[in-house]
């Protein structure tokens, strides 16, 4: 009997593990504990950003010759919404390295018109635009 008692016991915790995984597997990514699952075709080097209603993988780098941030970005489903050369909004010119914290992108039809960043005034602090091809990637 007491052998019973401890398989259903067993079982009981196991089934409470189980259904409570997904719930915390989704608090760590919200509380960025760790990034989520990256679906195909998403770059190896980009970073997953939640702003709670939905998620951003950015991968965003800056190329100082000239004077551009290079950024891709894709939604949870792995579809690319953004791919580009970018600038600061009125400053015309790259975000250096502790600027460049994409939070949001905001397009239609698959073209990104506005990248905002992290900064002291939130996740909309400043924003970065698109500019005309510059050269070769």
């Amino acid at each position: 009997m007491k052998r019973m008692i401890r398989k259903i016991i067993v079982i009981g915790i196991g089934a409470v593990l189980f259904a409570a995984a997904w719930p915390l597997y989704n608090l760590g990514v919200a509380f960025r504990l760790w990034q989520p699952l990256r679906p195909a075709g998403v770059s190896p080097s980009a970073r997953y950003v939640s702003l709670i209603e939905d998620g951003t993988w950015f991968d965003c780098t800056v190329d100082s010759q000239r004077n551009v941030n290079v950024c891709r970005a894709w939604n949870t489903s792995g579809k690319l919404v953004a791919d580009g050369q970018f600038r600061l909004e009125g400053d015309g010119r790259a975000a250096i390295g502790s600027e460049l914290r994409p939070s949001r992108v905001l397009g239609t039809d698959g073209k990104a018109y506005m990248i905002y960043l992290f900064g002291e005034h939130g996740a909309l602090s400043r924003a970065l635009v698109p500019v005309p091809q510059i050269g070769n990637r």
